[in-house]
């Protein structure tokens, strides 16, 4: 048992040096309970405790990386221009519906449907009284 705490000190600290590029603080910190966890676990041995190390290290490094998107001014939405090109409609898919995956940066548009949804609730609000 004192084996695993120093060598769960060892994997702290070695965990701290690996830069946010290759791990963001949730990565680590998920590791970390991971760890502390299996420390306290008799049933783990010292080389099973390493090889777990050892593969959590890798498996939530290679896992995906999101940057925290900007929030300038929650209050505010973007006025977003439709480009006749890219958009389309139910009418034009009704003979093939199915799924369509919308590739790109959805940011604004999101905010705007939240807005539009927290609005659609408040009028629920209001005529339901």
């Amino acid at each position: 048992m004192n084996k695993k705490k120093e060598l769960l000190k060892d994997h702290l600290k070695e965990l701290e040096q690996i830069s946010k590029s290759s791990l963001n603080e949730n990565q680590k910190e998920l590791i970390k309970l991971n760890l502390e966890i299996l420390k306290n676990n008799d049933k783990i041995s010292i080389d099973d405790f390493e090889q777990i190390w050892r593969f959590l290290k890798q498996r939530v490094a290679t896992g995906f990386v999101f940057d925290e998107a900007p929030e300038i001014n929650n209050q505010s939405i973007a006025i977003l221009e439709k480009d006749e090109k890219l958009s389309f409609s139910s009418s034009k898919m009704k003979d093939n519906l199915q799924n369509s995956l919308i590739i790109g940066e959805n940011y604004d548009v999101l905010k705007n449907l939240i807005g539009v949804e927290r609005e659609r609730e408040r009028e629920r609000i209001l005529t339901s009284i």
